[in-house]
């Protein structure tokens, strides 16, 4: 009789033990949804850095993960039918990166969680960054006087400069950016005039005006958009031998001049760690946006030389790289 309780206590045991395993791991496959605006291509090792920082965090692909990803190739018109498309499939999560991408999961992806990069601000949509509002939250590529960090570098690289061309994408709202960065301007007497553009096919005639309005130099705002064709604006820059500054390190390996700015390929890992805590049950509107913390100056010494430019030396000795 005794061994009988025994057996059956040992029994409810590894039950009750089984019970808590399950309720721990139970099997279940999640499915992320991955909607970015450049080609598979141009965001390769951005996007294996996210898929390196969901290993880290126990996910497997085909085991208990599975990842839905959709690329518009550059074409903002796909956002929002990829976003549905993504949303039919009952996607637990959505990893986006850019404020048009998130505007297009907001409006398209019925109320599912969503962690966005922002490449560019995106505070507006967010409500707010310690306590973001409704159904994202993630990390922002952005910090307060990060351009007046850039225009100081520029000045440094370009001591006489007088005057600088903003060239940016008008299908997207840079109007915050675009005062941050006159204000920045002129406080260091630069004086910037704007260049909007829509596609690649207008890059050469804003590079043109650029010339003939006697502009010093350009800064590229650093948005979904110019990473894409990262590629076409630093032969542009080359092409009409005008010095370039650009956000992130991608546009200086690219060919670009110069980039200061916050890390992609640790961004999108950072964006792992974020879909992880909504997969385990957090609400988007309790997780504050990261901000980041450090960023890096990258230097093309090729493209330097290239443009005449001699860098000074308390320049070199301040870049995290220089490219020779």
């Amino acid at each position: 009789m005794r061994r009988l309780a025994n057996a059956l206590v040992f029994a409810l045991v590894l039950a009750l033990c089984g019970s808590a395993s399950d309720a721990q791991q139970p099997g279940k496959v999640f499915r992320v949804g991955v909607l970015l605006f450049p080609s598979a291509q141009s965001v390769e090792s951005r996007l294996n850095a996210f898929r390196e920082g969901l290993r880290d965090l126990g996910y497997a692909e085909g085991r208990n993960l599975i990842l839905e990803s959709r690329f518009a190739n550059g074409d903002y018109n796909q956002l929002p039918v990829l976003a549905r498309e993504l949303a039919r499939l009952k996607v637990d999560v959505f990893f986006v990166v850019g404020e048009p991408v998130l505007l297009a999961a907001k409006e398209k992806g019925e109320n599912i969680p969503i962690v966005v990069i922002g490449c560019d601000p995106i505070e507006k949509l967010l409500g707010s960054l310690r306590r973001p509002g409704g159904n994202a939250t993630g990390y922002t590529c952005v910090s307060a006087d990060l351009i007046g960090k850039r225009f100081s570098l520029l000045k440094a690289l370009l001591p006489r400069i007088g005057r600088v061309a903003l060239l940016y994408n008008k299908r997207d709202d840079h109007e915050l950016e675009l005062k941050d960065a006159e204000a920045s301007g002129q406080s260091l007497e630069i004086g910037l005039l704007r260049f909007p553009v829509e596609s690649p096919a207008d890059f050469e005639p804003a590079f043109k005006r650029m010339i003939e309005q006697r502009c010093d130099a350009v800064y590229v705002l650093p948005t979904t958009f110019s990473v894409e064709h990262r590629e076409k604006l630093a032969q542009a820059s080359l092409n009409y031998r005008l010095p370039a500054l650009y956000g992130y390190r991608e546009f200086a390996e690219a060919g670009g001049l110069m980039s200061y700015g916050a890390n992609l390929l640790y961004a999108y890992r950072r964006g792992a760690s974020f879909v992880d805590k909504i997969l385990k049950g957090s609400r988007p509107s309790d997780l504050p946006v990261e901000q980041p913390t450090r960023f890096e100056l990258v230097i093309n010494a090729r493209t330097a030389k290239a443009l005449g430019l001699e860098v000074p030396p308390t320049l070199l000795a301040l870049a995290d790289e220089v490219i020779e």
